[in-house]
């Protein structure tokens, strides 16, 4: 079984400005995009056999330009279940606006609890979801409302089960680039560690994680 390198977008638009993005689409800054390029040479050697992505414009983007500087011969693979957590009412909102709006503890357990989940994102933003072509035909994409971590943790286990263990375990290396809580939800998945503690893990921006076959292996589901 070959490594599992995971990989959080580089800085974007919503970074920079201290905005809950969610599921919305935030570029990357120029920062970012120098962050993504220097990933490829923190990977200097590597040669994965698959780059997956979530579908947001600066997980994709980051996939794309660490790819191209590190000259692999590939495209990325976008699955939406490695989308950034859905923070409903919260998306657009700089931070301090969402605690002025519904309280500093209530903001930070919705953040960093596993299982606290905003309101819902309003109807004309999710009728702006349902029409994304990203989602269309994907009924358990488009009414998706806002998710807390056990909520990500669930929506990312079939992305686990059936697309990226068997690629594991066929002994394939594998670079997924995607958010800090998809990347948190994934290690809960692939290593067995409790939602609990991966919840308290930081993913830099553009920073590689290599996890190694031997932390994965006992968690690979058995066919």
């Amino acid at each position: 079984m070959g490594p599992l390198v995971l990989l959080r977008h580089g800085e974007s638009v919503a970074n920079a400005n201290d905005v809950f993005a969610g599921w919305l689409d935030a570029p990357l800054t120029e920062r970012g995009r120098t962050e993504a390029r220097d990933a490829a040479k923190s990977l200097a050697g590597l040669r994965p056999d698959a780059v997956h992505t979530s579908v947001l414009g600066r997980a994709a983007e980051t996939a794309r330009l660490l790819i191209e500087e590190a000259g692999w011969e590939l495209s990325p693979s976008a699955h939406w279940r490695l989308n950034e957590r859905h923070y409903g009412a919260l998306q657009g909102l700089v931070k301090n606006q969402a605690r002025l709006r519904f309280g500093a503890e209530k903001v930070q357990w919705w953040r960093r609890g596993v299982d606290g989940c905003p309101p819902g994102a309003d109807d004309a933003a999710l009728a702006a979801q349902r029409a994304d072509p990203r989602y269309m035909g994907i009924p358990e994409a488009a009414g998706v409302v806002a998710e807390s971590l056990a909520d990500v943790a669930e929506r990312m286990t079939p992305y686990w089960r059936d697309v990226l263990a068997p690629e594991l375990a066929a002994g394939r290396s594998m670079v997924v680039v995607a958010h800090g809580n998809a990347l948190r939800a994934l290690m809960h998945l692939c290593m067995g560690r409790p939602l609990e503690e991966t919840a308290r893990s930081e993913f830099g921006t553009a920073i590689p994680l290599t996890i190694q076959a031997a932390a994965i292996q006992a968690q690979i589901p058995v066919s």
